[in-house]
């Protein structure tokens, strides 16, 4: 048995948690693409922070409407704020390495995470890893090497960060399945901006203290000025967040995280179509054979016996 896990899917629950897997993946890449192309406009923290502040904004309104109060209550809260720092810290790794990398092969290596959560599945929770299981981790890490091709001559450690942003969404994906269930995908998602608006302003407070970079540098800017269309496009990442955390936080709910974990690797195909559609990005042949090989292991993953 390749999974075992001390509950069920809710009734119908799979279905519905694919669904919502991909329909947050197809925003997640046009929203990360966005960022890519118009990030080197903002500073990190600054995009983060102005982002979040919408979506919670959006997130609190939609909530106390249709729910009233109650809506915004946890049932867990110290899981919840667990689960949205892990998020924020795959947030802050991936986007840090965007400017540095092609689309494809950043998400290649960020989504290495099915791998991850069978590893921290079997280390946290006592899932049982089979020998299909073992097999996808493999696979998954030989994609990597191939994509990557991490020689001493062209390695870069940027390469690292993708990776820790798959370990840290492979968490946070763990923390919803096994101690989320009863949350509402409302109030995680309001909670996650939340945390995003924390860290992002504890970001800006200790660029400020060490002193602000050249407002050429993405990653270590501090608050560049904006123009009226890049205020345009917070307020449209913004509503995309929104809704981006909401459904994510409704499949790990509804499915099994393997489950969900090998739909989420659609985000590979929208990133190989954005990269070649707005940065002219193809993947060689072998940065494509080693992204196939760690989507491979993702389905090696789900088909394994005893996912249910």
């Amino acid at each position: 048995m390749a999974w075992t896990i001390g509950h069920l899917s809710p009734r119908g629950g799979r279905a519905r948690g694919i669904l919502a897997i991909l329909t947050g993946v197809a925003l997640l890449s046009a929203s990360d693409a966005l960022v890519k192309r118009s990030g080197d406009g903002f500073g990190l923290a600054q995009l983060v922070l102005l982002r979040s502040v919408v979506a919670a904004s959006l997130l609190a309104t939609w909530l106390r409407i249709a729910q009233g109060v109650r809506g915004l209550h946890l049932a867990r809260g110290g899981w919840v704020w667990a689960r949205s720092l892990c998020l924020a810290a795959m947030w802050l790794c991936y986007y840090a390495a965007l400017p540095a990398m092609s689309f494809a092969l950043a998400a290649a290596c960020y989504y290495t995470s099915p791998a991850w959560m069978a590893l921290l599945g079997r280390c946290l929770l006592g899932m049982k890893i089979g020998g299909r299981g073992w097999a996808a981790v493999a696979l998954s890490l030989a994609g990597v090497a191939l994509a990557v091709s991490p020689a001493p001559d062209t390695f870069t450690p940027v390469v690292l960060l993708p990776l820790a942003a798959g370990g840290f969404y492979a968490l946070a994906g763990i923390i919803t399945w096994s101690r989320c269930q009863a949350e509402s995908p409302g109030a995680m998602a309001f909670t996650l901006n939340l945390c995003l608006v924390g860290v992002a302003a504890a970001g800006l407070c200790l660029l400020s203290v060490i002193g602000p970079s050249s407002d050429d540098s993405f990653v270590l800017s501090v608050w560049p000025r904006l123009t009226p269309a890049q205020w345009r496009l917070v307020l449209l990442l913004g509503a995309l967040m929104a809704v981006i955390a909401t459904v994510v936080a409704a499949a790990y709910r509804l499915a099994p995280t393997p489950v969900v974990g090998v739909f989420d690797t659609a985000y590979l195909g929208f990133a190989a179509f954005w990269g070649a559609l707005l940065f002219g990005e193809v993947p060689t042949s072998r940065e494509a054979l080693g992204i196939g090989m760690i989507a491979a292991s993702a389905i090696l993953m789900s088909s394994a016996r005893g996912v249910d």
